[in-house]
């Protein structure tokens, strides 16, 4: 008997920014790793090839952003239905929310969240509406749902009527064995300027942080300045740091790469997640790795994801972020107890678990 035959679609990483990228990156890497043996996995495209070809990632023009679009369509209608048949594959794995609406073959859908549906406005209506059906038509009835967490199933469960199973994802994506002395020089945040990420409250805080505590500490706010074009969100935190004199203590790099991770985790005081709302969380799990104490907006995912391996306060209320910064900064037993909680809760988001976990569906 020939082995099954899992076919991965990775087109998708050409222009993947953040979470989907280390997802795809996490999937490839712990297949190549722990995949069953009497499993034959087949992927799209050698992500190794790609990493430096950055051309269409959250290009500020809009004619490659649609370039790409036109050809992520014929991709994923045309030409994947092709290489499912010549590649005799039975099972389709899309770890990008979109699926081909014709398939020879079983096919398993990763939707991350439910943001697209549930936040219409943080997007633009004609790329909105274009993306969320062509993810609609991709979810038939022979098609499997998966998802990040509890709080993203119950969430798509108003959306499809297909079957879902959240499986947590890994990231090992960067490597923190030897980790050496820190200089704890920095608050550090890493992820795109988009609204629901709430970075103005994070700002904010770190301001009355700095007016009342006298710290050195800075700020750096690492990601992708355009959102799908968009930089209003960096042209309003812009304007804050510049009226409130904090141009020289918030560091703002832009989209950085695997080796910058590593060194901006490496030499955090603390990682903040402001946000309003989260399909996970990768950043918790990276900081937690990192042995870097975590502080996140109250939000049900984060407390799913941290348990009580994390600092928690109210969303959206940044003289509560800010009594929460003071107090890891005063209180160094704090830290500790975070560092070592952190460790162990880390460990439970491995790359063989999330392997294990996916290859039971099929």
């Amino acid at each position: 008997m020939r082995k099954k035959r899992v076919y991965i679609d990775v087109f998708y990483y050409k222009t993947a920014l953040s979470g989907i990228k280390t997802y795809i990156e996490e999937l490839a890497q712990g297949l190549n790793k722990y995949g069953r043996k009497d499993i034959e996995y087949i992927f799209s495209h050698d992500i190794e090839k790609l990493k430096n070809k950055q051309f269409f990632i959250n290009s500020k023009y809009r004619l490659v952003r649609w370039a790409f679009q036109l050809r992520y369509l014929v991709w994923k209608q045309v030409v994947l239905p092709i290489k499912l048949f010549s590649n005799s594959a039975d099972v389709l794995i899309c770890p990008d929310y979109v699926a081909p609406i014709f398939s020879p073959t079983r096919k398993i859908v990763v939707i991350h969240d439910n943001l697209f549906w549930k936040y219409p406005f943080n997007y633009p209506v004609l790329w909105r509406n274009y993306f969320t059906k062509l993810i609609e038509w991709g979810v038939s009835r022979n098609c499997e749902l998966v998802t990040t967490s509890k709080y993203s199933k119950n969430g798509l469960k108003n959306i499809f009527n297909n079957k879902i199973s959240y499986i947590y994802q890994s990231s090992e994506r960067v490597y923190f064995n030897n980790i050496t002395e820190r200089s704890n020089d920095y608050i550090l945040h890493i992820g795109t300027f988009e609204k629901r990420k709430d970075l103005l409250t994070l700002v904010k805080a770190f301001k009355l942080f700095k007016d009342n505590t006298k710290s050195n500490l800075k700020l750096v706010l690492a990601g992708s300045k355009n959102f799908n074009g968009n930089k209003q969100i960096y042209r309003e935190i812009k304007r804050y740091i510049s009226k409130n004199n904090l141009i020289s203590f918030v560091i703002m790099p832009g989209y950085i790469n695997k080796k910058q991770v590593f060194y901006y985790y490496n030499n955090a005081f603390a990682y903040v997640f402001p946000s309003i709302d989260e399909g996970f969380g990768i950043p918790i799990i990276e900081a937690m790795r990192a042995q870097v104490p975590v502080i996140c907006s109250d939000i049900e995912v984060f407390k799913e994801i941290g348990d009580d391996a994390v600092v928690y306060f109210k969303k959206q209320d940044y003289n509560d972020l800010y009594n929460q910064l003071k107090l890891i900064y005063k209180d160094k037993t704090i830290v500790e107890r975070l560092v070592s909680k952190g460790i162990k809760r880390a460990y439970l988001f491995n790359q063989k678990n999330f392997i294990k976990a996916f290859e039971k569906l099929y």
